[in-house]
């Protein structure tokens, strides 16, 4: 689902960053470990590639869900990653979904 300029409400826009596979995953890992590196990040996601992990992060980071921090005087750098306050918002709006799904049956 792609946002256009004649449809672009903002549950389309969250359809639009959240569509793919992991980046809720990847969301939630970096909720429960503030300041996750992406080595970490990795193992944590059980099965993603690294061009995945990258594409996903760059998306979040994007969006703004996401923010990166680049430690290190040279080569090879250290990333973190954290939660914005916007991915901070919206977390218990995704608990609540959590919580819809786990009991309407």
């Amino acid at each position: 689902m792609q946002s256009t300029n004649q449809w672009s409400c903002g549950i389309t826009k969250i359809m639009d960053t959240f569509s793919g596979k992991w980046r809720l995953n990847i969301l939630w890992i970096i909720h429960k470990n503030e300041g996750i590196g992406f080595n970490q990040l990795r193992k944590n996601t059980n099965g993603i590639t690294n061009i995945m992990l990258v594409r996903s992060l760059d998306a979040l980071l994007s969006d703004g869900y996401i923010s990166k921090k680049i430690t290190g005087e040279k080569a090879p750098f250290h990333s973190e990653y954290y939660l914005t306050d916007k991915a901070k918002s919206l977390l218990p709006l995704l608990l609540r979904l959590n919580d819809w799904e786990n009991n309407s049956n």
